[in-house]
C-alpha cells in the first residue's frame, strides 16, 4: 500500500466516525426537544404540536398504545361477561321481548364476579349492548330498574368478539 492509499483510508475512517458521531448527536437533541424531564423549567420546554386526530390517543406503536388496547380489550370482555348474565338470568319483557334484570337481582348476581357493575353497564350503554333509565343506578334506590340487552346475546358476543379480534388479533375471550 502506497502512502496515499493509507491516508485516503483513514480519512475515510475517521470521516464517517465524525459524521455517526453528528447523527446521533442530532438525534439526540431531538428527544431532548420532546423530553418533558429535560427541562429545568416549563417555559424553556417547547410547545409539542400533536395533530387534532391524535390528539388523546397514544403514540403509534408504543407501550402506551399496547396498554390501551388490552385495557379495552379487558373492558370489552367484561361487558361481555356482563351480557351474559343477564342473558342467563333474564327474562324476556312483556313489552319488548328484550331480555331483561331488575338492577336489584343484577347487582346480587354480579357482586360477586366483579365490583365494577355500574362502570360496566356504562360502557355497555355506549357501545349500545344494554339500555336503562336514568343516568347512573344506585344500590338501594334503584333495584326494580330494568337493565335489558338490546339484541340477543349471540348477536352481541359475534360483535364484541370481533371487535377483540381487530384490537388483539386473536378471540380470546373467556366466556
Amino acid at each position: 500500500m502506497s502512502a496515499k492509499q493509507v491516508s485516503f483510508e483513514e480519512d475515510t475512517s475517521v470521516s464517517s466516525r465524525i459524521t455517526l458521531f453528528n447523527k446521533r448527536a442530532e438525534e439526540h437533541q431531538n428527544w431532548m426537544v420532546i423530553n418533558p424531564f429535560a427541562h429545568y423549567t416549563v417555559r424553556e420546554m417547547p410547545k409539542r404540536l400533536i395533530r387534532q386526530e391524535d390528539y388523546g390517543h397514544a403514540p403509534q406503536g408504543s407501550r402506551s398504545e399496547q396498554r390501551s388496547q388490552q385495557a379495552h380489550v379487558q373492558a370489552l370482555q367484561e361487558v361481555l361477561q356482563l351480557c351474559k348474565v343477564i342473558h342467563e338470568l333474564g327474562q324476556p319483557s312483556p313489552k319488548t321481548g328484550q331480555m331483561g334484570l331488575s338492577f336489584g337481582e343484577l347487582f346480587e348476581h354480579y357482586s360477586s364476579i366483579s365490583g365494577k357493575l355500574m362502570g360496566t353497564l356504562l360502557v355497555a350503554r355506549k357501545y349500545g349492548h344494554v339500555a336503562f333509565e336514568g343516568e347512573t343506578l344506585f344500590q338501594s334506590k334503584d333495584e326494580q330498574v330494568p337493565v335489558c340487552l338490546l339484541r340477543s346475546y349471540d348477536e352481541l358476543r359475534l360483535e364484541i368478539m370481533a371487535k377483540v379480534e381487530d384490537l388483539s388479533g386473536t378471540a380470546t375471550l373467556k366466556a
